[in-house]
């Protein structure tokens, strides 16, 4: 794996830390293509069942490096500077798409700076927390170019609604931890040295309750029903998970485990 990311796992929790704290963890070129291909490997990971994302240092991800192009050449070698950037563009944008089809419910851990293409890393996850130097900004606005990039005009509004969402994608600002938790960008400011280690235990949460598979169906239709699909079409994906699920051989534990753990009034029923 590619030292610009580096991943660590704990029983059936991984925690994937961006590492390249000498740059505020921005993403260049090496930190792309080593996403990209961890991404596209957690189809097969039965073993990884929850991922907490954090950042090496004291950001989480401070976005595109900058010098990343012109310290380290083309992107797509062979083609003109246009079509590269072009390229470049559509590969980071495509990280998006990987981590949302990523079976593995993914949460931000974020413990300084979230911004441009980092913000975009933390609201592609499924949940955030952070501790009081969390920041998060679209940055893009301030470097010249469109206020919307990399899926922040997709997920900011779905997360903090459309509101909120224009107010940071039309000015650039910083918005700082304690306004991340009142708009709900993030759920919870942990102290620093306690941050990981509570991720790790909302994912040991996660992975406890439900079955590895009736994890990776539920993840599935809460996409598809977030992305806007009629209830009809929900209440179907939703009838196919739970007859999946419940043929396995965790589904029949649980339910056995359940029925034992009951008050004996309720034995019977």
């Amino acid at each position: 794996m590619n030292e610009s990311i580096l991943f660590q796992q704990h029983g059936p929790i991984g925690v994937l830390t961006l590492n390249r704290p000498e740059r505020l963890n921005a993403i260049d070129h090496g930190m792309l293509r080593a996403l990209r291909e961890f991404f596209d490997a957690r189809h097969r990971d039965y073993a990884t069942r929850v991922i907490v994302i954090t950042g090496a240092g004291r950001g989480f991800c401070a976005g595109l490096d900058l010098k990343a192009g012109s310290e380290q050449g083309q992107w797509q070698p062979g083609v003109g500077p246009v079509q590269d950037s072009m390229t470049f563009q559509e590969d980071i944008a495509d990280l998006m798409v990987k981590m949302r089809s990523c079976p593995q419910p993914l949460i931000a851990a974020v413990n300084g700076a979230a911004t441009g293409g980092g913000l975009s890393i933390a609201i592609a996850c499924d949940l955030r927390i952070g501790t009081e130097n969390a920041r998060f900004a679209c940055s893009y606005l301030n470097l010249g170019l469109g206020g919307a990039d990399v899926g922040s005009s997709y997920f900011l509004p779905k997360i903090v609604g459309p509101a909120y969402a224009a107010d940071m994608l039309y000015s650039g600002r910083i918005v700082d931890a304690e306004e991340a938790r009142e708009m709900r960008l993030i759920t919870k400011i942990i102290a620093q040295d306690e941050l990981v280690p509570t991720a790790v235990a909302v994912a040991e949460g996660m992975a406890r309750k439900a079955s590895p598979m009736g994890l990776r169906l539920t993840k599935q239709v809460l996409n598809e029903t977030v992305n806007g699909i009629p209830l009809e079409t929900a209440l179907k994906l939703e009838n196919r998970n739970q007859i999946l699920a419940s043929q396995t051989a965790d589904a029949r534990e649980a339910r056995q485990a359940w029925f034992e753990k009951r008050d004996p009034a309720w034995r019977d029923m």
